[in-house]
């Protein structure tokens, strides 16, 4: 029956071969080596050891995923022709080698034995380097998944296949979004080499200046003890506060007494947008994820919730209401996305009619937005005006109503008459495709500006507003609004 052995090299030094692998190598199996660009292979060759290497296979190939998966298709057909082999690798087999993660997957498939020999990896060379215990903790990073895997700064993080100075540069890159530039960085070339070891402490930003780097490199990060740009660090300042040892207005919070502060921080990041001041909007941004966090660990001292419940819950809804892009991708036009977005919270929702989803906007959404999203829902069955002209006559009736109410003797209706005015102007702004709650706050900043204006003006005359009359005061609004315009 075929068979095949899969054993690993060591990082590089032939005192770093186990004697079950060199045994094996030395057998009448066929060896066959993933790459002869080893330092361990001239030792091997010096003992008479003979081998045939795939190191053809990168040339032809257009990535590394092409050729790690012809490999290990082609020590399938080998076995599968009654051919019992070694295949050998750098390291450890199980250390970051995709050609046998590929290999054993085939093998499975084809119904082929296979035996996996352990050798010495990079990761215990690299750590007996720098005489760090991974027990402290460690993650290790392939550069080539640099884009979905996160650095853990709260460790020392491990970077392997670093193997050319433009491969330095990609990972160096990715770090910088983690990291200062200025972060103390070790570079390990040809570690466990006699002779050929480098060890470089380099600031990251000039990771990929280093001439030296070859395909036997490993960036090491070290943990970031004072890391203030890690959400694991907010976790950790907010249970600290909450602690019996922390701050006494926090502990004595509640999601009840917290709903002010969310809706203000809420607002505080509003206007740092209507504003266009990034520094605010980063301050801002970080007061509102704070009174989140908060509410998380608020919730997982209840024994209610975490805030992993709550990164499930979003991340779990992003995917199931975005089905073109994470089940089955696709082009589609942004109104068939708001309309699968709809059908898909009504299914979630368990909603029947339109008046349910009316009744489950939430009460504590401003007057202004539970109208306009009380029209919307309205408008998904049919009850709109096409164009917001249309709905300005009503706005017009409505003003009809309410002068009518006002002149009568016993306005008892006025205030009904004020709403239904309004929710018709409402009508209007939703229509001209603006938002209601913007467009007023707007109109009350560009108020207040105006106001000032105004009395700038009277003081200059050094006057007092109450110096004027009320056709004083319409002549001076018209002279600043004829200023600013």
């Amino acid at each position: 029956m075929s068979h095949i052995s899969i054993v690993g090299l060591g990082p590089g030094s032939f005192g770093q071969l186990t004697v079950e692998t060199l045994e094996l190598l030395q057998n009448e199996n066929k060896n066959y080596f993933r790459t002869a660009i080893h330092p361990v292979v001239k030792d091997l060759e010096k003992r008479g050891i003979v081998y045939c290497s795939f190191d053809g296979l990168y040339e032809g190939c257009d990535c590394f995923e092409d050729v790690y998966e012809s490999i290990a298709e082609q020590l399938v057909q080998k076995a599968e022709a009654g051919e019992s082999l070694i295949y050998a690798v750098p390291g450890n087999p199980l250390f970051g080698e995709q050609s046998v993660i590929n290999l054993m997957r085939k093998c499975l498939e084809k119904n082929i034995s296979y035996q996996i020999y352990s050798g010495v990896s990079f990761v215990d060379i690299s750590m007996m380097t720098l005489e760090e215990d991974p027990v402290n903790g460690l993650k290790i990073i392939d550069a080539f998944e640099m884009k979905e895997q996160i650095p853990d700064k709260t460790m020392g993080n491990l970077i392997t296949q670093v193997f050319n100075r433009h491969m330095a540069s990609e990972v160096k890159l990715s770090l910088l979004d983690y990291y200062p530039d200025d972060y103390p960085v070790v570079l390990l070339i040809n570690a466990g080499i006699p002779g050929q070891e480098l060890i470089k402490e380099v600031p990251l930003c000039e990771v990929d200046w280093v001439e030296e780097i070859n395909h036997l490199t490993t960036l090491y990060i070290p943990p970031d003890k004072n890391d203030l740009r890690s959400y694991q660090k907010l976790l950790e300042i907010m249970e600290i506060l909450r602690s019996p040892e922390g701050c006494p207005w926090d502990r004595k919070q509640t999601h009840e007494s917290l709903k002010a502060y969310l809706l203000e921080e809420t607002y505080e990041v509003m206007d740092a947008i209507e504003t266009e001041d990034t520094e605010n909007l980063i301050e801002e941004l970080g007061d509102l994820l704070f009174q989140i966090v908060f509410h998380a660990q608020l919730g997982r001292e209840e024994g209610l919730f975490t805030i992993n419940d709550v990164l499930e819950e979003i991340n779990q809804k992003m995917v199931r209401r975005h089905p073109h892009v994470f089940m089955a991708p696709e082009e589609i036009s942004t109104e068939k996305v708001l309309t699968n977005w709809d059908e898909i919270k009504k299914t979630e929702k368990q909603t029947q009619t339109i008046s349910d989803e009316m009744e489950r906007i939430p009460k504590a959404f401003t007057a202004l937005m539970e109208a306009c999203k009380v029209q919307s829902k309205a408008s998904k069955a049919g009850f709109d005006w096409e164009d917001p002209l249309d709905a300005l006559e009503k706005v017009a009736e409505e003003e009809q109503e309410v002068k009518a109410e006002i002149l009568s003797e016993c306005p008892d209706k006025l205030e009904e008459e004020l709403g239904d005015l309004l929710f018709a102007v409402v009508n209007v702004v939703r229509l001209a495709k603006i938002q209601p709650e913007i467009a007023l706050r707007k109109a009350t900043q560009k108020f207040i500006m105006r106001f000032k204006e105004m009395e700038k003006i009277t003081l200059n005359e050094q006057k007092s507003m109450l110096d004027y009359d009320l056709d004083g005061l319409e002549q001076l609004w018209q002279l600043v609004k004829s200023l600013k315009n």
